[in-house]
């Protein structure tokens, strides 16, 4: 079980039929948002009011009257090279990816840009937190996650399913428009502080980078991902 927190967080979770365990408001809020406790009441979900004291300590200050429990989120491992691989999808690879303001904030580019999964490797990545989750403001639950032993293992996977690899580097040396879109593309982001691995960097079929003319060459991960996934669905 997993605690989620802030109203947006939660109404997704109803959308998209998450399940939610309990609800939790707080006692003054309850009182003018009568919508929500309708829409509660109409899905069966139980739910408690609660003084702002008992919210904070359940779930931290950040949770702006609404918090949940909600069952574990369902995590994939290398058995989603089944689903990616029945019909061309679009796949997105962190290398490397540790703080979970990040992974929340990509999830929430996944989303929008209509990819199907999400592929980290079991060691150095950010496992699914509570932060994760609030981030993402309710992407996570539509976006399928999966954690493999290796990365460089799955990629080579993928190119015997026909897919393409988009690696992201600042010394990348292919303009993300040369990219055919027609491909099954699966596309690698690497870490803030160093980037793809050396390996991975040697699989790609595309190099790609963003064109910068600032005076700083480096961007947060979540920003990177969010303009290369947009880029590519033009």
């Amino acid at each position: 079980m997993i605690k989620i927190y802030g109203k947006n967080c939660i109404r997704e979770a109803i959308r998209a039929n998450g399940e939610l365990q309990e609800v939790f408001i707080q006692d003054e809020i309850s009182k003018k948002d009568t919508a929500f406790l309708e829409l509660l009441k109409d899905k069966k979900i139980k739910y408690n009011l609660v003084p702002k004291q008992k919210m904070d300590t359940i779930f931290g200050t950040g949770h702006q009257g609404y918090g949940a429990y909600h069952k574990d989120y369902t995590i994939y491992g290398e058995d989603i090279i089944d689903y990616i691989t029945q019909s061309p999808k679009r796949v997105l690879l962190l290398d490397g990816i540790m703080d979970p303001h990040n992974l929340g904030a990509i999830l929430r580019s996944v989303d929008a840009f209509g990819y199907d999964a999400v592929v980290l490797p079991k060691n150095r990545s950010c496992s699914i937190t509570e932060t994760v989750a609030h981030v993402s403001t309710g992407a996570i639950e539509h976006v399928k996650i999966a954690y493999v032993n290796s990365l460089s293992a799955f990629v080579e996977r993928l190119k015997k399913a026909d897919y393409w690899i988009c690696g992201t580097d600042a010394k990348g040396n292919t303009d993300v428009a040369e990219v055919d879109l027609s491909l099954n593309l699966a596309v690698i982001i690497g870490s803030e502080g160093f980037g793809m691995s050396r390996t991975l960097v040697k699989q790609t079929d595309y190099l790609i980078s963003i064109p910068m003319v600032g005076h700083v060459n480096s961007l947060n991960a979540s920003v990177s991902t969010g303009i290369i996934l947009y880029a590519l669905k033009r």
